[in-house]
């Protein structure tokens, strides 16, 4: 039998959720959003996804073309997007697991990526996978680096898409692979989101449909000594990081890791004044 994935409300203690995930891998959280912050990131990115093409625009290599599907749309630079997502940075379930899981590894964690991931009709699966294989070079044992969580702006089936994962993965060796009766599928109605860690494996379904787009809400937080996925100081437009809380424009990378990131030898938040 393979292992569940458990349900539990947004409301849930950090303490328990952090458990869950050091458990199993992953979990899905109910609520995650409200129905206002809900509606509101759906307006905010309407437009924007709209004008914007499936496929992979400036790929860094072949691989990357298939990885990310041809018929997905994908955006980076949420927090320039959506103002409603600095919300969800400033202070949420996901950054209170991240204290208790991330801050025994560092001095203070960085958004590693905000994306929009719309998967189109008649995309295929994507290959499961680790999002921690982006820091391939880390020999084992490795410190955890990563908590992340893809929410979910329609409602996801199995149908159309829904992410599919495989609990209790984040322990196995490396190259231990799933086993078609260990993948679970990430079914959840629009609000609630899939919570997981960097070494849980997982990947995108496939969209059956002919005239359903999935779209989801990725975001994750890393250990601030590490190189972020997304260049956020670059996708994020500095005028727009201005208007920020300052808790928010620390995320971005405006805050030196003790002494990684400085600018001048100091502080980039002074590039901010």
């Amino acid at each position: 039998m393979s292992a569940a994935l458990e349900r539990v409300d947004v409301s849930t203690d950090a303490e328990e959720l952090a458990a869950i995930l050091e458990r199993d891998g992953a979990a899905i959280v109910r609520h995650a959003l409200t129905e206002e912050q809900l509606t509101r990131i759906n307006a905010e990115v309407d437009g924007v996804i709209g004008a914007t093409a499936p496929g992979l625009r400036h790929p860094t290599s072949d691989f990357f073309v298939e990885f990310y599907g041809g018929r997905t749309i994908r955006l980076d630079g949420l927090p320039g997007k959506s103002k409603t997502f600095w919300e969800i940075m400033e202070d949420s379930f996901m950054t209170r697991v991240a204290d208790i899981l991330l801050l025994p590894n560092c001095e203070d964690y960085l958004l590693n990526t905000g994306q929009l991931i719309q998967i189109g009709p008649g995309e295929t699966a994507q290959f499961l996978h680790r999002d921690e294989d982006a820091w391939s070079y880390f020999k084992p044992p490795k410190p955890l680096l990563e908590v992340e969580a893809m929410f979910a702006l329609t409602d996801f089936t199995i149908e159309n898409g829904c992410t599919q994962v495989v609990p209790g993965s984040h322990l196995w060796e490396p190259e231990r692979e799933a086993r078609p009766h260990e993948i679970q599928r990430a079914e959840m109605p629009a609000g609630s989101a899939l919570l997981y860690l960097g070494a849980t494996v997982h990947g995108g379904g496939a969209n059956t449909t002919t005239d359903q787009w999935r779209r989801g809400m990725f975001f994750g937080f890393v250990v601030g000594w590490l190189r972020t996925e997304e260049a956020c100081l670059l996708t994020v437009p500095m005028d727009r990081v201005r208007e920020m809380p300052t808790r928010v424009q620390e995320l971005l990378g405006y805050k030196a890791h003790e002494g990684i990131g400085v600018v001048d030898v100091g502080s980039p938040m002074t590039l901010l004044k």
